[in-house]
Parts: C-alpha cells; sequence; structure tokens
C-alpha cells in the first residue's frame, strides 16, 4: 500500500469556521501523527501565523504558506538530501529548509511601487497593525502577525474594475499575479499556486520514500479548488456559511455530512479504515 499523504487548508477545515478551534479533529490528527503519516498543512496564513498553532498541535511536518507561495520543511526530518538542497534551490532559514515558488514580497512592493501614480490603492506595506485591524476585525496581535508576509501583498483596491483589469495588463511581463479576494487583491508570483506546491513536496516524499505516494486533500473554499483537483483523494469539508466549491472534473471528491474540524475527522477516519489502520 502507497503511503499516504494528508493536505488540509486551516480556516473552515482543520479549524472551525467561527471559533477557530481545532478540537473536534484532535484525536483524528494525533492519529496521524501516531502513524507517521505526514500532514502537510496548506494555507493562506503566514510562517508567523502558524507558530502557536503548530505548537498547540505538535505539528512537525513541512507546511506551506500564503496560498502555496512557500514550502518550510523541517530539517530534522531528512526529507531533502544535503546533495539535493542547490538542485531544488532551496534556501537555508534556520531550522528549515525553504522552497520559495515566487519572488519575495520585498519584489512585489518595488514593482508596484511606480504604479500608485496611475491607479488607486493601498497595500500592507502601506499600512499600519491599526490599519489591518480595522479592515480585517483582528486583534492587535494577530493583525501584526498576518502583516509579516514574505512571498505575497495583499492591497485594497480603490479603483474601478476596469482599472485592475488595466492593471493586470500592466504587469502580465513581469512575474507577478494578481487575484481578486473577498476582501483583498493579492499580489504574488505567477508560480504560486496550492496544488502546484502540494505536487512538488509529493515528489519529494516519494523519492524519500523510494515509493509512490497517495496524496489526500482537504479544503472548503474557493482558493482549495486547484490542490483538490490535483489529489489523489479530494475531500471538500462542508461549511457553516457557504455552499460546496465544484471540483471540475472530480465526479469521485467526498463531501463531508459535518462542518469544519468535525467533518475533517470524518474524512481522515474513513481514509484510514480503508487502510486498516482504524
Amino acid at each position: 500500500m502507497t503511503q499516504l499523504l494528508v493536505f488540509t487548508d486551516l480556516d473552515g477545515t482543520l479549524l472551525d469556521h467561527h471559533t477557530y478551534s481545532f478540537q473536534p479533529a484532535l484525536s483524528t490528527f494525533q492519529a496521524l501523527q501516531t502513524f507517521t503519516i505526514p500532514c502537510i498543512l496548506n494555507t493562506s496564513k503566514t510562517f508567523a501565523e502558524l507558530g502557536e498553532l503548530r505548537q498547540s498541535l505538535h505539528h512537525k511536518d513541512p507546511f506551506i504558506i500564503e496560498n502555496g507561495a512557500a514550502i518550510y520543511i523541517p530539517k530534522e526530518l531528512r526529507l531533502i538530501r544535503d546533495e539535493d538542497h542547490d538542485q531544488y534551490a532551496l534556501e537555508d532559514h534556520g531550522h528549515y529548509w525553504l522552497k520559495a515558488f515566487g519572488p519575495h514580497r520585498q519584489t512585489l512592493i518595488d514593482i508596484t511601487a511606480s504604479l500608485s501614480n496611475r491607479f488607486q490603492f493601498k497595500r500592507f506595506s502601506d499600512m499600519t497593525w491599526q490599519d489591518v485591524a480595522e479592515l480585517t476585525g483582528l486583534t492587535e496581535e494577530s493583525a501584526k502577525l498576518a502583516m509579516q508576509r514574505e512571498f505575497t501583498e495583499p492591497m485594497v483596491w480603490k479603483d474601478s474594475a476596469n482599472a485592475l483589469n488595466l492593471f493586470r495588463d500592466t504587469l502580465k511581463d513581469t512575474d507577478i499575479q494578481v487575484q481578486k479576494g473577498g476582501r483583498f487583491t493579492h499580489l504574488m508570483g505567477k508560480s504560486c499556486d496550492k496544488a502546484r506546491a502540494m505536487l512538488w513536496l509529493s515528489e519529494r516524499y516519494a523519492d524519500f520514500y523510494q515509493s509512490t505516494v497517495t496524496n489526500m486533500a482537504l479544503g472548503d473554499g474557493e482558493n482549495d479548488i486547484g490542490m483538490l483537483s490535483k489529489a489523489d483523494i479530494p475531500v471538500v469539508v462542508r461549511s457553516p456559511v457557504h455552499a460546496p466549491p465544484e471540483i471540475p472534473g472530480r465526479y469521485d471528491a467526498w463531501l463531508t455530512d459535518a462542518y469544519g474540524p468535525e467533518g475533517w475527522a470524518q474524512a481522515v477516519n474513513k481514509a484510514l479504515a480503508s487502510r486498516g489502520i482504524l
């Protein structure tokens, strides 16, 4: 049987949409750790935002930040051989190897700085933590952590929709893509994608195990569709606030009965049971 890898979104998936609690999923999460099944967090959150959560979960596996912009791989896992660091263009980040899929944030800031006279926008780098807290409802501490971005730059778009299309056209010859979100418009590298990061890391695990691997991906939102569409076992976790996203061409996708972390646990337990583990 192939090695199972679990890739999971956080907000609304492993974490409850309203309370951000992972308690309903904790025993199942710990079962993955007991059976040494990697559980890779694949989130829009920053490295700084994940610190406390990973400590609470005793999470030791790699994690993907800022919607696929980069992967942090703990060195203690020995997932990457010493002779392969240069081949995979990894950066030394203390206790981690860092794989970036796009330019660093400062490049995004520098390239768009000259456009502020042509378009109306305000980037995170132009804001104080008080601005971010007011826009998002985050606490002071959470706002400061959310601002510690490394590979993406959210901004408030204050111009028209037509102007946004022109803004995109202006950047088409650069390595920057522009994604419109619910609250912010996001600048990021064109190669930044949850699915691409998942597949790259899966290849490293296949090399490590010297065998094929099976990807299970769990998510609840539109930004998880790419990841779910490329997974061997795609799981749509039911949300209490929006309809389940459709996964094009994947009629085999699981849809949980329960919401958030309770649904997450049901799906992971089902996968473990199918392997005779639970």
